[in-house]
């Protein structure tokens, strides 16, 4: 049987003196050892970049899923998407022009007469674009709805101001009440309304491509 090696006694300049078992021994564990370091600076390596590999092919697979799966609604969606254009034409349509102002001003007037209401006052107050549509060429959104608020002030009982208000809602055109206040008046216990009655009128081609115009400013 081969004797114990002692390392220890070894002496690296006088290794060729030594016999085969003990050559044969030192170069084994040099093989170990540039083993053992390649794994570590080689093969941890690889293993770090394989672990990523994977992590990348999995949000993949995850993407792709998504992906396919939002393909396979696309039909669903666009339909979906016609029918929320036709509803807003539709809506649209349902907004006053600009001749139909004054009538719907007097609409308002017969509104409160026909529940004997006293209509004080009817005052137009700063017109503002509401609604946010496609984007303009310099990316600020253009605004296709235009409000046009009233300030009116009536008066009479609580009966007659609620179906008032019923029947404003009840109009061919679109009419909003906003910004509401009641007050009662102790002299003859009857009730003001203070409020602001808002329409909304499409705007045209030609006040859309002014708009647009102005903002390129």
């Amino acid at each position: 049987m081969a004797k114990n090696i002692d390392l220890k006694a070894i002496n690296l300049n006088s290794l060729y003196q030594q016999g085969k078992p003990v050559q044969l021994g030192v170069a084994g564990g040099i093989i170990v050892l540039i083993l053992v370091l390649a794994y570590f600076f080689v093969y941890s390596g690889l293993n770090e970049q394989l672990s990523q590999l994977k992590q990348e092919e999995e949000t993949l697979k995850q993407t792709y899923t998504e992906k396919s799966q939002q393909a396979a609604h696309l039909d669903a969606l666009k339909a979906e998407l016609d029918s929320i254009n036709g509803s807003f034409h539709l809506l649209l349509k349902q907004l006053p022009t600009q001749a139909e102002i004054p009538n719907l001003i007097q609409e308002l007037h017969e509104c409160a007469t026909k529940n004997g209401l006293n209509m004080d006052s009817v005052t137009p107050a700063k017109a503002q674009n509401t609604y946010s549509g496609n984007q303009a060429d310099n990316n600020a959104e253009e605004q296709v709805i235009q409000t046009l608020p009233y300030n009116i002030t009536l008066t009479g009982n609580y009966n007659q101001i609620s179906q008032f208000m019923r029947d404003v809602g009840k109009l061919s055109r679109i009419v909003t009440l906003n910004s509401i206040v009641l007050k009662r008046n102790d002299k003859d216990n009857m009730l003001t309304l203070k409020a602001v009655a808002n329409t909304y009128k499409a705007l045209t081609d030609a006040e859309i491509k002014t708009q647009t115009n102005d903002k390129k400013r």
